[in-house]
């Protein structure tokens, strides 16, 4: 049995030995950009529905192309023909975002998940690829809400495909595109529609989003309203 005299020589001799060992360095992948972080820009319609033109550099007919399976988007029923937003993406895969839009039919900042989506060749460049999922709180117009029930306010919520691309060289600018999809939930009450049965609404926002955006479908429900393309850049501490 070790007496503690030796004990001590012992683990005296062990700290030594640790401390002589040369440290190997590993090689470690490089590190890979991503969106996380505060991000400002502006979503101008692919194809404007006519009102006024793009004004010149300002969207990617690449990206737009890459929206719309290769061909023309069709022409948008956006309200406004350009959108100032403000998203947020957090590590954990948060999303919250808002826009200047809030500012005329005062819906909520929109919350929503964010993930990577792959890679993808646009213009011979690649890129990193990346989705979201958002969703805000939609208004019912003013004219519209029966007077009966005044409360009624609620029409149903914004749901829009959110897909941008990150270049690994210059990481603080994305590219992408926006197609919002509007699900109106309310009757003319006000009162939401539900599947029968069940607790969730006719129109339900959860489920995967329609594979194309059409805004001549004016009867569809969820309507997209278009396709939008942006540029976003990430917000710097200085």
């Amino acid at each position: 049995m070790l007496k503690p005299r030796h004990v001590t020589v012992l683990a005296a001799a062990v700290v030594v030995a640790v401390l002589a060992t040369p440290t190997v360095m590993t090689q470690t992948d490089p590190v890979v950009p991503t969106p996380a972080g505060a991000w400002f820009g502006i979503a101008r319609s692919c194809t404007p529905g006519g009102r006024f033109p793009n004004p010149p550099g300002t969207v990617n007919e690449s990206i737009c192309r890459e929206a719309c399976g290769g061909g023309k988007c069709p022409a948008a029923t956006f309200p406004v023909d350009e959108v100032a937003m403000t998203p947020t993406f957090f590590a954990d895969g948060r999303v919250i975002a808002t826009d200047h839009l809030s500012l005329f039919d005062s819906h909520p900042s929109s919350v929503g998940k964010w993930e990577a989506a792959g890679k993808a060749v646009i213009d011979g460049k690649e890129y990193q690829r990346f989705q979201a999922t958002i969703l805000w709180l939609l208004p019912r117009s003013p004219q519209d809400v029966d007077p009966r029930n005044p409360q009624g306010l609620f029409l149903g919520v914004g749901h829009p495909r959110f897909v941008f691309y990150l270049d690994p060289a210059n990481p603080d600018v994305v590219q992408g595109y926006i197609q919002p999809f509007i699900f109106s939930m309310t009757d003319n009450f006000g009162q939401i529609i539900l599947q029968p049965n069940t607790p969730y609404p006719a129109a339900d926002p959860i489920p995967p989003l329609p594979s194309v955006c059409d805004p001549t479908a004016k009867s569809s429900n969820p309507y997209c309203a278009g396709t939008l393309m942006f540029v976003l850049r990430r917000l710097q501490a200085k």
